[in-house]
C-alpha cells in the first residue's frame, strides 16, 4: 500500500554473515533535497535518521528486532541528547572523520560502562584510534579500494582484540570469499545488497509543545502527570511518543491503554531527550483545525467517559482511543496503515478498526456531532444531552490548548 505524501525517510543496507544470513542493517541519512549529511550537517543527519527510523508512518521498517548500525557525529556523541534508544539494539558507528581526544575517549568510556557497543567505521588502521580500540566490539573495514594484502597484515596485529571484523563496499563474489579468507565475519556491500530508501510519512509535532516538555523536564521532582498534561495537547506528539516506544528499538512488556503508561514506559529523562531531538528536526506547526477536531473528539470521550464509569484509567484509555481515531485528519493517513504497527490494547483497536464496543460507538456518535455541526446543525438535538454536553466543555478545552499555542 502506498501512503499518501510519503518522502524519503532514510535507507537502510543489510549486513549479512558469512552463510549470507541476515545479521542486521545499517541506518543511512537520505535528504529528499539530496544533500549529504555532511552538507546537512552531521548532528542533523543522526536525528533525521533516529527520529524518522523510531516515528516515521512507513510500512517499510518492521518490528523485528535484529541489529541496527547508526553513524553519530563527534558533537552529538558528546551531547546530552545522545541517543535514547535500546543500547541492546543498536550499534553506534564512530565515523572516520572524528579527531580522537581526551574528551572523546572519555565520552566513549562513558557510554561503553552504560551498555552501548560501538563500531570503528571505514576504519584505517591508524594509531590516534588505540584509546578506542578496548571500548569496541566492531571493526568495519573499507575493502573496495585497499590492497587487501596490507589489510590481512594489519588485521594480523590487531588479532588480540575482542572485537568482529565487518568487511564494507563487497562488490563481487571473488571479493566476498577473499575477506572470508582473511577472517571478517560480517558482510556488506552492493554484491550483497544496495541500501534501500525507506518511504513514508514524516511526524512533525508542535515545537512549542515540545520546547514546553524540555523546560519541565528540567525541572525536579517534575511528575509523569504534569509530563502527560503537555504531551495530550499536541495530537501528533502524542502519536510520534506512542509510535516510538512501539518501534524496534524499545520492547514493550505490554499493550499500551493511554499516554501516561506510554510516558511512564519511556521515563521522564529519556522522553526529554527525544524531545530534544524532536524539537531539532521539527520543521513546521500542526494544521491548527486538524488539531482543534481531533483534540474536541479525544477530550470527549475522556470526560463523557469518565462521567458514565467515575473511572479515571478507563477515562484515559478513552482519549487515547479518541486521538487516534483523528491520524486521517492529522496524518492524511488510513488509522489501520498506523495502528497496525502499534502494540494497542483490543479494546483500543476494535473501537478504532472496526468501529465496535462502547468506545467505538460513542467515538462514531463524537463524530456525528461534529458532521451535523458542519451540515445540519438542525439535527444536533436528535442526539445524546449528555454527550453534546460534554463535546461543548471538550471544545472550550481544546480552544484553550490552541490559543496556548498560537501564542507560544
Amino acid at each position: 500500500m502506498v501512503l499518501p505524501d510519503e518522502s524519503i525517510l532514510l535507507a537502510k543496507q543489510p549486513i549479512y554473515k558469512k552463510n549470507h544470513a541476515l545479521f542486521g542493517f545499517e541506518l543511512l541519512f537520505r535528504s529528499n533535497n539530496y544533500l549529504t549529511a555532511v552538507e546537512a550537517g552531521e548532528d542533523l543527519a543522526t536525528s533525521e535518521v533516529l527520529v524518522n527510523y523510531c516515528t516515521g508512518t512507513t510500512e517499510e521498517i518492521g518490528q523485528k528486532h535484529q541489529p541496527i548500525f547508526i553513524n553519530v557525529s563527534e558533537s552529538f556523541l558528546m551531547s546530552e541528547a545522545f541517543l535514547p534508544i535500546d543500547k541492546d539494539t543498536v550499534i553506534i558507528e564512530l565515523l572516520e572523520r572524528i579527531t580522537v581526544t581526551e574528551l572523546f575517549v572519555s565520552a566513549i568510556k562513558s557510554w561503553h560502562k552504560k551498555g552501548f557497543r560501538f563500531a570503528l567505521d571505514d576504519f584505517d588502521f591508524s594509531e590516534q584510534w588505540n584509546p578506542v580500540l578496548p571500548y569496541v566490539s566492531f571493526i568495519k573495514v573499507d575493502v573496495l579500494d585497499a590492497d587487501l594484502e596490507i589489510v590481512k597484515a594489519n588485521k594480523v596485529n590487531l588479532s588480540h582484540l575482542k572485537v568482529v571484523w565487518l568487511a564494507e563496499r563487497i562488490e563481487h563474489r571473488d571479493m566476498f570469499d577473499h575477506c572470508k579468507e582473511m577472517g571478517f565475519e560480517l558482510f556488506q556491500g552492493y554484491y550483497l545488497a544496495k541500501p534501500k530508501a525507506v518511504l513514508g510519512s514524516s511526524i512533525r509535532p508542535s515545537s512549542a509543545v515540545t520546547t514546553e516538555i524540555i523546560k519541565k523536564c528540567n525541572q525536579k521532582n517534575i511528575s509523569i502527570d504534569e509530563i502527560s498534561t503537555i504531551v495530550t495537547q499536541d495530537p501528533k506528539l502524542s502519536i510520534q511518543l506512542l509510535k516510538l516506544i512501539n518501534s524496534s528499538l524499545f520492547t514493550l512488556p505490554r499493550p499500551i491503554h493511554d499516554l501516561k503508561e506510554a510516558i511512564t514506559f519511556l521515563g521522564i529523562d529519556v522522553l526529554k531527550q527525544w524531545a530534544l531531538m524532536i524539537a531539532f528536526v521539527c520543521d513546521a506547526k500542526s494544521p491548527i483545525e486538524s488539531c482543534r477536531i481531533v483534540l474536541t473528539r479525544a477530550k470527549t470521550c475522556e470526560l463523557f467517559t469518565m462521567k458514565q464509569t467515575n473511572n479515571k484509567e478507563q477515562a484515559d484509555t478513552a482519549f487515547l482511543a479518541g486521538l487516534l481515531s483523528g491520524v486521517d485528519l492529522l496524518l492524511e493517513l488510513e488509522p489501520k496503515i498506523l495502528i497496525h504497527q502499534m502494540n494497542l490494547s483490543s479494546t483500543i483497536q476494535a473501537a478504532i478498526l472496526n468501529h465496535t464496543g462502547e468506545l467505538g460507538h460513542l467515538i462514531e456518535n463524537i463524530k456525528q456531532i461534529e458532521f451535523f455541526l458542519s451540515q445540519a446543525p438542525e439535527k444536533i438535538s436528535t442526539l445524546d444531552i449528555e454527550l453534546i454536553n460534554q463535546f461543548s466543555s471538550a471544545q472550550d478545552w481544546a480552544a484553550d490548548v490552541i490559543n496556548t499555542l498560537d501564542a507560544s
